[in-house]
């Protein structure tokens, strides 16, 4: 029911932002992967997916364990509990790409093959599948194959965590998700607070990202509230104390649909983290995941000539940063003071390395406010519609406008020049009079 919830289906805001999973180029990805396996048994499986996934799409939660075979009771148990939470969270699809069919991989008995592949699915709010790495072991029963799931090797979903409550609001949907166990009764509630804002920022920030950079993105993303950062690590794949640098974490492969087209990102909260933020806070933090979103969705560059990716993580999270805090009542100074400190205690500013992103503490903060400063230098000279035009020329691409294949220093250059009228050495130089002035003029 859309516009309401159904069971059916740190320092201001200077947090670090969001954790951008599938981290291989888009382009890399976009080939199809040669099945491989004895082509019975591969068509066998195949057929045995494609009848889960329509009945899963379908509701029908029997119908989607008739090819089931899990090890237990237990796990029989937890199987049903799953799939009827996906169901009530709106699952729309569900389908895997068999990427292979191993045999004789679990040393004999009645588990002696695994499927392996990429698992979408979509939920009713989202703009595109979500994808991820899936497999799960094959067992006999009755002479036949059966799935033996769950399986625990593939990325978890919201609902294999415990219930999920959907709220639909224009621009996407927000996922609660209540596990029911090892979380209080106020941990719960906090993250029910959450929801409810986040479901009442979510179409206010997609319009705010249109207006940025654009409407060609899917403008229906998945804002999974989960009520620990534990549970928000579970849901990424991250280590749980890499998770609590976060204050978001966006989750999804990296790859192309069949129609060509990148998969979606879900956008994950986690409440004890999340609330602890200003209330301006929350709002950029939302709007900057946004802008991950958009930015994804319509990247198609592959590495420079030197491995490195197309569009370096300082100008990804700063244009994310720049786009979000656009017009907040907060002094420049106060957003930027991580690497003001750093300053003023000898540090020179430097360009964050892509590595400085993947850091925690003082380090990572840094990082965020120098990609910050460094986008937001450039816009207040040549304009916001500018560096999203960098990020926009950096990331699609040669073929289809973007900049000319060449090794990531020479495109970073060449762009710069395209877009903002001055070369990259330049924009550096600005910059760092910029931080060494204490940002002085920039305003709130």
């Amino acid at each position: 029911m859309a516009g309401g919830w159904s069971v059916r289906r740190r320092d201001l805001l200077t947090g670090a932002g969001a954790a951008l999973l599938g981290t291989a180029p888009l382009s890399a990805c976009t080939a199809r992967p040669v099945r491989r396996g004895p082509p019975a048994l591969v068509a066998e499986v195949t057929r045995l997916l494609a009848a889960r996934g329509r009945a899963l799409a379908a509701g029908d939660v029997e119908a989607a364990a008739a090819g089931c075979a899990p090890a237990s009771a237990g796990a029989r148990a937890e199987l049903r509990r799953a799939d009827t939470a996906a169901v009530r969270a709106g699952l729309t699809s569900w389908s895997v790409d068999v990427e292979g069919v191993d045999e004789g991989v679990e040393g004999g008995g009645d588990r002696d093959a695994r499927v392996r592949g990429r698992l979408r699915v979509r939920v009713v709010g989202e703009g595109r599948e979500v994808a991820g790495p899936w497999s799960t072991a094959l067992v006999r029963r009755d002479g036949a194959w059966a799935l033996a799931l769950p399986d625990a090797a593939g990325a978890p979903h919201p609902w294999d965590l415990g219930d999920v409550r959907a709220h639909r609001v224009p621009g996407g949907v927000v996922l609660l998700v209540r596990p029911g166990h090892d979380v209080d009764a106020a941990a719960d509630e906090a993250a029910g607070r959450v929801a409810a804002e986040a479901a009442e920022d979510l179409p206010a920030a997609t319009a705010r990202v249109d207006a940025a950079w654009g409407p060609d993105w899917p403008r229906g993303t998945a804002v999974v509230v989960v009520p620990t950062t534990a549970l928000a690590a579970r849901l990424a794949g991250l280590d749980p104390r890499r998770a609590a640098a976060l204050d978001a974490v966006a989750v999804g492969q990296d790859a192309a649909l069949p129609d060509g087209a990148p998969a979606g990102v879900r956008v994950v909260l986690a409440a004890d983290r999340f609330a602890r933020l200003t209330r301006a806070g929350r709002t950029a933090t939302l709007t900057h995941e946004l802008v991950h979103v958009a930015t994804r969705a319509t990247a198609g560059a592959r590495p420079a000539a030197d491995g490195l990716r197309p569009v370096p993580r300082w100008l990804s999270e700063g244009c994310a940063d720049h786009l979000a805090r656009l017009g907040l009542d907060v002094p420049a100074a106060a957003l930027a003071a991580p690497l003001l400190r750093a300053v003023a205690a000898g540090a020179a500013p430097a360009v964050p390395a892509d590595e400085d992103f993947e850091a925690t503490g003082a380090r990572l903060q840094v990082a965020y406010a120098a990609a910050w400063t460094l986008v937001t230098s450039a816009a207040r000279r040549a304009g916001t519609p500018a560096v999203t035009a960098l990020q926009r020329r950096l990331g699609t691409a040669p073929g289809r406008g973007g900049e000319p294949a060449a090794p990531l220093a020479e495109r970073l250059d060449g762009a710069c020049r395209a877009t903002l009228g001055t070369g990259w050495a330049d924009v550096q130089r600005t910059w760092r009079a910029d931080v060494a002035g204490g940002l002085v003029g920039w305003g709130p």
